[in-house]
């Protein structure tokens, strides 16, 4: 005797079971969730940063705009300036009235002092037009230089104001970082009258003021400098280091692990190049799915813990359903064999071991007094067979494993409706095909040879045998008939000459005889021995026939329906079947059926109405009995069970259902149908 374990203890031991595939799946929900989270930040910070470059990029282009738009304005001012000053100049060395350029009153030739006022007038107005410039100056030729704000001196010129020639060119220059004063950008334009030299004006602006406009456009944010068009340096001296060999006009470049960008864009009125060195943010895209993985990993590993939970509970439930049913049924068995049953409402280990122990002595007896093995039997058996247990393969015979070349035990634990599934041909006539272990493939009849308890016993007779034999029969059957119906025609010619002698003896004249009495007596009794070999009396066979119950089974499916007929054929039914309502109510309107098992789920009508209109089809024909109608359901409740009642029905079968659960229903509502079974 097994010690009994305690309800507590097998709690603990559920637990334990699941704690281990518990936190397996909640590192695995973890890792999953951290690797979706890594890939998802991967790509949200690969499309911000792509994001971020574009704006940055078309940021950048407008701010080189922008500042282009300012020197071009300059550029424009200088370009002005220059006109106005060559016109200055021109009218003080011809003796001609010059154009009206300035004022009305401007005399016909100007004299030193008129230039110098003219001059100052001017610049002091291009001055005053734009912020960005620091200076302007003009540097006639043979002239004092003239410089706003504040004069220049010869001594304090540089060496662009210096080097004037007379075949310079009239368009704006901008003079080199080395050849202009320290903080400052230098433009120059030659002022040039008919191919010859008259004076050079220029503006100086402050690079501390153009970093400011940069910064003032750009922001605050990364590095800003100007190149020249040969690559030279206008603000920094490492940005010719910095700035790649092969620069275009415009371009990227990565910096320093790819969280730096090195931008650069073209002015195209001074051919110079804007460079900016900027920093891309930081990972906000990770910052920012950070708190929704999280969210989410602990949504996750709440709603997979509360699904274990769930899973115990229900598989406790299941349990407890099932010991209960269990202990009920042991309980059955110890009333049947006159035991007082202890009360199973307690499921514990104690309770099974007293029922166990109240049950083993009847078992003993049992198995000392049963010596039918159902193993051995269907080992010994020469035709292919294969052993069930509870709709469950056990395996198969010998016969039937040397035909497919498989162990006898191949498909332990496979359900017997997944094996005939791929096999089967005519659920009708329970053929199924078979490829033996040449590759041959032949058909077979599937036929219940047995039940016992939970074990049933299926043969397989070859179809090609069965057709063969059944030829036989026929032609001896046909044979039978043909001598059957010879001998009725020549004891018919016999009784027909017996009763042509009788009537001839009647009429002789001597037929108060001794003699022709006594052969009259004998002809009588030969007569009668005639008519009674010519009757032809209902044989025993259509006897049997009429007398064995009627069962219908309504299934749509094929598998099951073949087992059912199966089984209910071996206990002596006459079975029919029908695949949907439609189709059972349509047999019964020509035969009565004694047992009808009625599947609940179909897909047109379902068997509860269908249940309904056979109750008022057998009122309206005034049958003398009433079929037993067994509805066949995967929900066996109680609220099923009343359901079922008020549909008419008498009784229920649990889906999936073994052979002896209909051989078991058979016998309680029809009695023994085939008492050779028992």
């Amino acid at each position: 005797m097994h010690h009994a374990a305690t309800s507590s203890s097998v709690h603990r031991s559920r637990w334990k079971a699941l704690l281990g595939p518990l936190l397996l799946a909640e590192i695995g929900f973890t890792l999953l969730c951290l690797g979706a989270g890594a890939l998802i930040w991967q790509a949200s910070e690969r499309r911000e940063t792509e994001n971020e470059l574009a704006r940055l990029q078309a940021s950048h282009s407008v701010y080189a705009r922008q500042l282009d738009t300012r020197l071009s304005t300059q550029q424009q001012h200088l370009r002005m300036l220059s006109r106005a000053t060559r016109r200055v100049l021109v009218s003080a060395a011809t003796q001609t009235r010059p154009a009206r350029i300035l004022t009305s009153d401007l005399p016909a030739v100007l004299s030193h002092d008129d230039v110098e006022r003219v001059m100052t007038t001017l610049l002091d107005d291009y001055y005053a037009m734009d912020s960005l410039v620091s200076r302007l100056f003009v540097m006639p030729e043979g002239m004092r230089a003239f410089s706003v704000p504040e004069p220049l001196h010869e001594t304090a010129l540089p060496p662009y104001q210096r080097d004037a020639t007379p075949q310079g060119t009239d368009s704006v220059v901008w003079w080199p970082r080395a050849s202009s004063p320290e903080g400052y950008l230098v433009a120059t334009r030659n002022v040039i009258e008919d191919g010859h030299y008259l004076a050079r004006v220029g503006l100086e602006i402050s690079m501390a003021q153009l970093q400011q406009l940069i910064r003032d456009e750009a922001g605050s944010a990364g590095e800003h400098w100007l190149v020249d068009a040969e690559g030279r340096s206008l603000m920094r001296d490492e940005a010719t280091r910095i700035l790649p060999d092969a620069a275009g006009r415009y371009g990227m470049q990565w910096l320093e692990g790819r969280d730096q960008a090195l931008l650069w864009d073209t002015l195209p009125s001074t051919g110079w190049r804007l460079v900016s060195r900027l920093r891309l943010p930081d990972d906000s895209a990770w910052q920012k799915a950070l708190p929704w993985l999280s969210i989410g990993l602990i949504m996750g590993n709440v709603l997979i813990f509360a699904g274990f939970v769930m899973v115990l509970y229900w598989r406790m439930q299941r349990e407890e359903e099932g010991w209960q049913a269990a202990l009920a049924g042991l309980g059955g068995w110890l009333t049947r064999l006159g035991e007082t049953p202890p009360s199973h409402e307690d499921t514990s280990y104690t309770t099974l071991e007293t029922m166990l122990a109240r049950l083993e002595p009847h078992l003993r007896e049992r198995a000392s007094s049963d010596d039918w093995d159902m193993v051995s039997w269907s080992g010994r058996l020469q035709l292919p067979a294969l052993l069930t247990e509870g709709g469950m393969l056990v395996g198969l015979n010998p016969t039937l494993a040397g035909l497919m070349g498989e162990r006898p035990d191949a498909f332990r634990g496979t359900t017997l409706s997944a094996w005939l599934a791929p096999r089967l041909v005519d659920d009708q006539r329970r053929r199924i095909r078979l490829t033996d272990a040449r590759g041959d493939t032949r058909e077979y009849r599937l036929e219940c040879l047995t039940v016992q308890g939970e074990h049933t016993v299926w043969g397989l007779f070859d179809q090609a045998d069965i057709d063969d034999t059944l030829h036989q029969l026929r032609v001896a059957r046909d044979q039978a008939r043909e001598d059957a119906r010879l001998k009725s025609g020549y004891l018919d010619h016999l009784r027909q000459e017996l009763e042509s002698a009788l009537t001839d003896t009647a009429a002789r004249d001597d037929q108060d005889s001794p003699g022709t009495a006594a052969l009259r007596k004998r002809l009588d009794d030969a007569l009668m021995l005639l008519e009674t070999l010519t009757e032809r009396p209902k044989g025993p066979e259509a006897a049997a026939q009429e007398s064995r119950p009627r069962v219908l089974v309504v299934d749509d499916g094929p598998v099951n329906t073949l087992l059912a007929c199966s089984v209910l054929e071996r206990q002596g039914c006459q079975v029919e079947t029908a695949t949907s309502g439609e189709e059972a109510l349509a047999l019964a309107e020509h035969q009565a059926f004694d047992l009808v098992f009625m599947d609940i789920y179909m897909p047109s009508l379902d068997g509860m109405e269908t249940s309904r209109r056979w109750r008022r089809l057998e009122r309206r024909l005034a049958r003398g009995h009433a079929s037993v109608l067994v509805a066949l359901t995967a929900n066996v409740t109680e609220a099923g069970r009343e359901a079922f009642l008020q549909a008419g029905m008498d009784d229920c079968l649990a889906k999936p259902y073994r052979p002896g659960d209909l051989v078991a229903m058979v016998r309680r509502w029809l009695g023994t149908a085939n008492p050779s079974d028992e």
